[in-house]
């Protein structure tokens, strides 16, 4: 087994780009099959030669120079469609020569009769079936008739075409089974593994949220504490408060502890970036989902100038099609279900490749208020906006808004009264020949300086964007002794209002809002201070305490971020620390 795992070895090229698993295969057995067909060749031509029979040395030498320069130039590109094109014809050339001409040997026609195991591992069950029977028809069209017109064709008796046809069929059929059997094995392990993640993923969302709805509540439990703790009490009052108080951080600490134990998070999907083609991974998500119990129709078109294959996160585009065609799937109640996917091309920074996907189905989602449902006055944009969250719950999709979140984008889905539309971005790099992906840097960030003088925190004017009234009160108490004035929203749409009339100082944002949440309210004050030249520190304080929402923060445009519960001094430390 050592000495065949060596040999194997020869056939797989040191890449500077990494490929995918499935192409990685691909260019295993072409290389294979190459080496292959290059040495049966080239024994047939040589053995021509030696007899001195130049007729059949010459063709069959300039054959096995084809196949070398596949094998040693072409091999490491083996997952291109057009190298594997090039490969198919030259082999489906040198096989009907073959059996054509035949050979000094006396097995030439045999090697044409491994055309289907050859065709189908390259090209796959259905087109190499194809394929293979298309040639089968060409081989019984010359061995019958074309080779009795053709000078010095090989004269086969009837006994010895019957034979190869026999042998043909069989190894056709032989391969062809064997193939969709073990394509239907991988299928079925892949469904198992991915609902195995989606589950653990399920339960990792449900702790998420208890997290934030422990967190809220106890963040206003230890700052009445801490208030508490400054007022004058008597020694059992203050020996009862810091009962209460060492209570309340060991349950923080069993909260903060619940979720470092679950978290699973994305760690699943693993973060490398490698060459992959997109269609090839969409196609194959959809195959997932093609059985034979119910009556299903998928369109998959991707537009012309979107790259054959590009550089990015392969596993983490498959993992959302497949959460995405689930939910569609399961809330789908039409006898046959439609779902199309288009894939288009939008304007792209220097070296990248950003595209919209969009997946429409006969999906009918009803909309939360079922006495509203029959006025189509309420698919209308605003009202669309409102309802994304109640209908990413309502389709089980929280996790795949969170994979789409993480790099930037956000899951928009629009319902209609007879299809439902779904709609989200994604960045790939440029799959640059000449390049490897350890040569591809990202465009060094411009810095932006802000003349912004230093503001005492007695002084300043702060907004506090709380849609919550008793958090709103709990962390105007924790301030209000620092800060000369303190200004509040509901959401973050008032927050924008606020923010076009009134210079602020500093704005403390929450995140999960109604109308508009913290991150899109900051995108929208950052968009305002790039015509101004300005810079308002803006702090998030939100109850979600996961690492990514963290950064979600600061990508979405924060300075700063601090998770519920906290202490009064740590959120006043944070403020003078910016405002300075």
């Amino acid at each position: 087994m050592k000495l065949l795992n060596k040999f194997l070895s020869l056939f797989i090229y040191v890449r500077e780009e990494k490929i995918e698993i499935e192409d990685q295969t691909k260019v295993l057995i072409s290389n294979l099959i190459n080496f292959f067909l290059f040495m049966v060749v080239f024994l047939e031509g040589m053995y021509s030669l030696i007899i001195d029979e130049p007729f059949f040395a010459g063709p069959l030498l300039g054959f096995s120079l084809i196949f070398a320069f596949h094998f040693l130039y072409l091999g490491r590109k083996s997952h291109s469609q057009g190298v594997r094109n090039s490969f198919v014809f030259f082999s489906l050339l040198t096989l009907l020569y073959f059996v054509i001409f035949g050979g000094k040997t006396g097995l030439s026609i045999i090697w044409s009769a491994l055309f289907p195991p050859f065709i189908i591992s390259l090209l796959g069950t259905k087109k190499g079936a194809r394929l293979s029977f298309a040639f089968f028809g060409v081989i019984l069209l010359s061995l019958f008739i074309l080779n009795n017109y053709i000078p010095r064709a090989y004269s086969y008796t009837i006994e010895q075409k019957v034979t190869f046809a026999m042998f043909y069929l069989i190894f056709l059929v032989t391969t062809y089974a064997l193939y969709h059997v073990f394509s239907e094995i991988v299928l079925s392990k892949e469904r198992l593994m991915l609902d195995s993640q989606n589950f653990s993923k399920t339960q990792e969302e449900l702790i998420s949220k208890l997290s934030h709805q422990i967190r809220t509540p106890l963040s206003n439990i230890t700052g009445i504490i801490d208030i508490l703790e400054k007022t004058p009490l008597s020694n059992d009052q203050r020996d009862y408060i810091n009962t209460i108080h060492a209570s309340s951080n060991n349950l923080v600490n069993v909260v903060n502890s619940m979720v470092a134990a679950t978290k699973t998070s994305f760690s699943q999907i693993p973060e490398e970036e490698i060459s992959f083609n997109l269609y090839a991974t969409l196609n194959n998500t959809i195959k997932l989902f093609q059985d034979n119990q119910e009556k299903k129709k998928f369109s998959l078109s991707l537009s012309a100038d979107i790259p054959s294959n590009l550089i990015g996160n392969s596993i983490k585009v498959k993992q959302i099609f497949l959460n995405l065609l689930n939910s569609i799937l399961k809330y789908n109640k039409a006898e046959m279900k439609t779902i199309t996917i288009e894939v288009s091309k939008k304007e792209s920074m220097p070296g990248m490749t950003n595209l919209n996907f969009r997946i429409v189905s006969n999906t009918v989602i009803p909309l939360p208020q079922e006495e509203l449902a029959k006025d189509e006055s309420l698919y209308s944009p605003d009202i669309i906006r409102l309802n994304t969250t109640k209908y990413i719950n309502l389709l089980d999709l929280g996790i795949t808004k969170k994979i789409i979140e993480m790099d930037g984008n956000s899951l928009n889905i629009i319902p209609g009264s007879v299809n439902t539309v779904f709609e989200f971005s994604a960045s790939f790099k440029k799959n640059i020949k000449s390049q490897s992906i350890s040569n591809i840097k990202e465009p060094a960030k411009q810095t932006e300086s802000y003349f912004k003088p230093k503001v005492d925190i007695i002084n300043s004017n702060i907004l506090l964007v709380e849609d919550n009234f008793s958090n709103q009160q709990i962390i105007i108490l924790y301030i209000k002794n620092e800060v000369h004035k303190i200004e509040v929203a509901f959401n973050g749409k008032e927050a924008l209002d606020k923010f076009g009339k009134a210079k602020y100082d500093l704005i403390l944002m929450d995140v999960q809002m109604p109308i508009m949440d913290g991150f899109k309210a900051t995108q929208k004050i950052r968009e305002i201070e790039k015509s101004t030249g300005t810079h308002t520190p803006i702090i998030a304080v939100t109850a979600n305490a996961f690492p990514e929402d963290k950064e979600k923060c600061l990508a979405s445009g924060m300075d700063d971020y601090i998770s519920k519960p906290f202490q009064p001094e740590d959120l006043i430390r944070k403020i003078k620390q910016h405002l300075s």
